[in-house]
């Protein structure tokens, strides 16, 4: 590969020298690895013309094959460059290529929109929509038990082999005129619609239920159910059982239903209502759920559903850090709800899942054997698909998260949260430009979301995307409080990144060492700040520092920054050095990676025999 000949190139106020690599602006200087220059090269000799990714290839890779990540890692470094030096813009044409506009501050990059809806299913996918049926009561205060019936509807139904069921936290968003075929099926990407009516009168149930083809707004099936509120679990399988005759599919084998008392029943409902619409990690609502399951329990003993709620709750209230008695007590009580869980029906996931919650963050084999028998159990609930993604992430393999993230959404496609965990893992996968564009639209849908604001700051910077963190930075202003002084750490950061201002790093690394300090430790997200500031050997000082013990105490805190998937990305400095498989080891990853042979998604661009370290650092141990 040769640089041009020209002696200098102008670009706007930037100044391009190709025989020694550097680029000057006003106020700065700097040396471009050769690659990174010819591209830059080839982009201003275009005269503001689009330069496709093939004509890249043939101009600055000898038409060598190269893969869409290095495409993607030289880009980021040139829209590093952009943000740097504020002399020019480079502009992502969606499909296309690329191009810089000959004058500086051209329009801002066109975006091409990312489907907010799911993914195009196959032919033969039975997806069934459960919408909360209407309250035909007297009391408005009985719309709770109607959705409650719904909800327990929606989980007969969701027992259908080969069908799958779009999560409440979606299909409940549709009420009253909101409910035609049509709209719902486009919205959550169902073939079906099953909606209802719940009339009560003291502890007499009337429920009417109807199945409908969403594409064609073909009433399938339709009837109703009398009963009494002790037979209702009765009445929800017979709707389950009518379903699925009508979708000419077999119903999985049930466990033994039981007979509950009308106003247990509704404080199960209560229950499950709680968790269902709160945040198990954020708030109250599992430990205030508890209570009402418990009473649950003593007065049927053997409603599994019940126990394996609590067991869940419990299981979230220990490890959030709100537990009001000490771990091993609250260990022992979830293993109390566990095992009776399994006792009554060896069938339930969520058990298995409080199971996975009581390890050690570093039992990673522990956990990914709860977590998959978790989703052998219940394989299409969202939250333990999630988890799975979750946990998948956690240890590098991020084409797996992505997979499993995008499935959950498919289950929960209106859910923020759903959304955005297919754009985070769409980042660490390497597709770059499909992940800023929906995280831009994802905020454009949900403007008050801090979490996929701040998501959006942070990858947009990280990689270089300066106009779209420009354009998120403008929206900070609409949040107060601790939220604003989150979005602002998170902008400074951003600031940092972008200007290379050695005292906003020096600022930076003072914080993490204040961190390392006062705790013994420091959250491995810190460590890859400061090496994402272009202070990789004094990050590897504070990971050298620090104690990871408390990644294999069952008592320890939560993972949060802690999860070494954040310093696994493509675009990490860390690992490109082998110096990062000796922290792996610490953190029991080589070891894990040696034994399952699920390796990381790293050892594909890691400059270095990342297997091979890592087994070094493993037989080293064992000697």
């Amino acid at each position: 590969m040769e640089l041009a000949h020209k002696a200098v190139l102008s670009l706007g106020a930037l100044e391009v020298r190709p025989a020694t690599r550097e680029v000057l602006w006003p106020g700065g200087r700097e040396v471009l690895q050769p690659r990174v220059m010819q591209v830059l090269i080839t982009l201003v000799q275009a005269n503001g013309e689009v330069v496709s990714k093939d004509d890249l290839i043939a101009l600055c890779w000898d038409g060598r094959i190269v893969s869409e990540d290095a495409i993607n890692q030289v880009i980021a470094k040139l829209r590093k460059l952009a943000g740097r030096s504020r002399a020019f813009s480079l502009e992502t044409i969606a499909k296309v290529g690329y191009r810089v506009p000959e004058a500086a501050g051209a329009a801002a990059e066109p975006r091409m929109a990312v489907p907010l809806g799911p993914r195009v299913r196959h032919a033969d996918d039975t997806v069934v929509a459960v919408l909360p049926f209407e309250n035909l009561s007297r009391d408005p205060e009985m719309s709770f038990f109607c959705d409650g019936v719904s909800d327990e509807i929606l989980r007969a139904v969701s027992r259908v082999s080969g069908a799958k069921v779009i999560a409440r936290n979606s299909s409940f968003q549709f009420r009253g005129a909101d409910k035609s075929p049509a709209h719902v099926g486009r919205e959550l990407g169902a073939t079906h619609l099953l909606d209802g009516s719940v009339r009560r009168a003291v502890d007499q149930l009337r429920i009417s239920a109807h199945l409908v083809e969403c594409a064609s707004s073909t009433n399938l099936w339709s009837e109703r159910f009398d009963g009494d509120v002790s037979e209702i679990f009765e009445l929800e399988e017979r709707i389950a059982l009518a379903v699925a005759e009508a979708l000419k599919i077999k119903l999985s084998p049930q466990a033994q239903t039981v007979s509950l008392e009308p106003h247990v029943y509704e404080l199960f409902l209560k229950a499950r209502a709680a968790m269902a619409e709160g945040n198990r990690m954020l708030d109250d609502a599992a430990r205030e759920a508890a209570p009402l399951l418990e009473e649950v329990t003593r007065a049927a003993p053997d409603f599994a559903s019940a126990w394996e709620l609590l067991a869940e709750g419990r299981a979230w209230t220990l490890r959030s850090g709100r537990r009001t008695c000490g771990y091993a007590e609250g260990r022992a009580e979830v293993l109390q709800a566990v095992d009776r869980t399994l006792a009554l029906d060896p069938r339930r996931g969520g058990a298995y899942a409080a199971l996975a919650m009581l390890e050690p963050w570093g039992a990673y084999a522990a956990r990914e054997r709860l977590l998959g028998k978790a989703l052998e159990a219940s394989p299409n609930e969202p939250l333990l698909i999630t988890e799975m993604s979750t946990f998948c992430w956690s240890v590098g393999r991020f084409r797996e998260a992505l997979r499993l993230a995008e499935r959950a959404c498919e289950l929960n496609p209106l859910m923020p949260a759903a959304r955005l965990c297919v754009a985070q893992m769409r980042t660490y996968s390497g597709d770059y430009e499909a992940s800023i564009r929906m995280l831009e639209d994802l905020n454009q849908r949900w403007p008050t979301n801090l979490e996929i604001l701040v998501s959006l700051i942070d990858f947009a910077s990280g990689l270089g995307f300066w106009d779209v963190c420009a354009r998120a930075a403008a929206k900070a202003g609409a949040f107060e409080g601790p939220q604003a002084d989150l979005l602002k750490q998170r902008l400074d950061y951003a600031e940092t990144l972008r200007t290379g201002d050695p005292r906003r790093q020096q600022g930076a690394l003072r914080i993490a060492t204040a961190i390392l300090d006062r705790h013994g430790t420091i959250p491995l997200n810190w460590i890859e700040v400061v090496s994402a500031m272009g202070l990789v050997d004094e990050a590897f000082a504070l990971a050298d520092r620090a104690s990871f013990e408390h990644m294999f105490d069952p008592d320890g805190p939560l993972p949060g920054g802690s999860y070494p998937g954040t310093m696994l990305g493509r675009w990490s400095a860390l690992n490109k050095t082998p110096r990062f498989v000796d922290l792996c080891d610490r953190l029991g990853l080589c070891d894990y990676w040696d034994k399952s042979g699920r390796w990381p998604d790293c050892v594909d661009w890691t400059p270095y025999d990342f297997k091979a370290q890592a087994r070094r650092c493993v037989a080293a141990q064992a000697s």
